[in-house]
């Protein structure tokens, strides 16, 4: 078994990068959630997705007892 040193942790390099600690954020924004759903329509896209994910189980629940 070889043996641990710990010296990797002495060799990372961030290529010049500070930190700012003027109070700004320098340009990070928090990020929107990929997909994300807003507005009056939501709740309609979100009843449509149900509905379509009910017809599809009901179909895989069809074809399964079909196979028996």
């Amino acid at each position: 078994m070889t043996q641990f040193d710990g010296s990797t942790a002495l060799t990372l390099d961030f290529g010049g990068v500070t930190t700012s600690t003027t109070g700004r954020r320098n340009g990070l924004r928090l990020a929107v959630p990929a997909g994300g759903l807003r507005g009056p329509d939501k709740y309609k896209v979100l009843e449509h997705r149900r509905r379509q994910a009910q017809i599809k189980a009901r179909h895989l629940l069809q074809l399964m007892e079909e196979a028996r």
